[in-house]
């Protein structure tokens, strides 16, 4: 398929995150990659992504609680055995390893039977949520979304995994070592949560003409008890990701439209010089408070040491 309108596609994840843009699309993963490093990251990443384990995880996750009737279809479980036909645990025999490459070659997702059943568990877990679990109720899971910023030209791209029918809000699923949320709003800032939020509220209002009144995270441990807490993002956290979004669009169109992925440097858009760098703020506050206690004066003088 090849996108050249905006509107709502139905397409599986491999073909949305290969972009079938013609010119290139920008998603929000690239957008946040786009503020928080250099766009010669960004290109190199957009090829070289290294597959893990924790994103296996994830992504089986998102099956289990967006399309549970995929989830036997897209998931391999692996059981391993020795030589003489013995179960072994984990990755140690070839017999797992080429089970765990078959399913990379066909397309799937390789869990080891203690990963699907703690999968499992999660999702039991998260449908036990008397609040979590009326977010992801009458509504379209993973359905991928393309529109053409006008300010820009730049195409974007977005897959929400769940969308209501009445449209008033959409949902993002994120599993984490911990829902406790303020946790969690430490994990927007680091991780650009924030833009992600905006980049879906105008993605969706692009495409529809209606803009949902919130945003919402579900956020899950990925360990017992499997915790789960509904952050819904405040309007001015979702600006500040606006913002940032357009200034990524922008080095994005500037980046894309002459084929230059610059590396580090102060803007895309100048000649390449020295980067003045500095301390962190906190850095000279620990430096002044020890200075003004002595705490970096030395135990023993020149001199008395002679």
């Amino acid at each position: 398929m090849i996108i050249t309108k905006p509107g709502i596609y139905e397409m599986d994840a491999a073909e949305y995150h290969a972009d079938p843009c013609p010119d290139g699309s920008l998603s929000s993963t690239g957008a946040r990659a786009l503020v928080t490093d250099c766009p010669a990251m960004f290109r190199y990443k957009q090829f070289n992504s290294p597959r893990s384990r924790a994103f296996d995880i994830g992504t089986a996750g998102h099956l289990m609680v967006l399309e549970p009737h995929l989830f036997d279809e897209r998931v391999v479980v692996v059981r391993g055995k020795t030589a003489d036909g013995k179960a072994s645990p984990g990755y140690q025999t070839a017999d797992a390893k080429k089970q765990r490459d078959t399913a990379y070659e066909m397309g799937k997702v390789p869990l080891l039977e203690v990963e699907a059943e703690k999968v499992r568990l999660m999702r039991e877990a998260l449908w036990s949520d008397p609040v979590a679990k009326l977010a992801f109720k009458d509504g379209r899971a993973e359905q991928s979304m393309f529109w053409q910023d006008d300010e820009s030209g730049v195409w974007c791209r977005t897959r929400p995994d769940f969308v209501p029918a009445s449209g008033n809000y959409l949902v993002d699923y994120k599993t984490a070592a911990s829902a406790n949320p303020d946790d969690f709003a430490r994990a927007m800032l680091n991780c650009g949560y924030h833009q992600q939020a905006a980049w879906y509220l105008d993605g969706y209002h692009a495409v529809t003409g209606k803009m949902p009144d919130a945003f919402w995270f579900i956020v899950q441990m990925k360990e017992p008890p499997f915790l789960v807490s509904v952050c819904k993002i405040d309007q001015a956290s979702i600006e500040v990701g606006r913002t940032l979004n357009r200034y990524a669009r922008g080095v994005f169109a500037w980046c894309n439209g002459r084929d230059e992925w610059p590396g580090y440097q102060p803007r895309v858009d100048e000649p390449a010089r020295v980067c003045s760098v500095s301390l962190p703020p906190y850095a000279f506050k620990q430096y002044a408070d020890g200075m003004e206690v002595g705490a970096f004066e030395p135990p023993v003088t020149v001199k008395e040491h002679a």
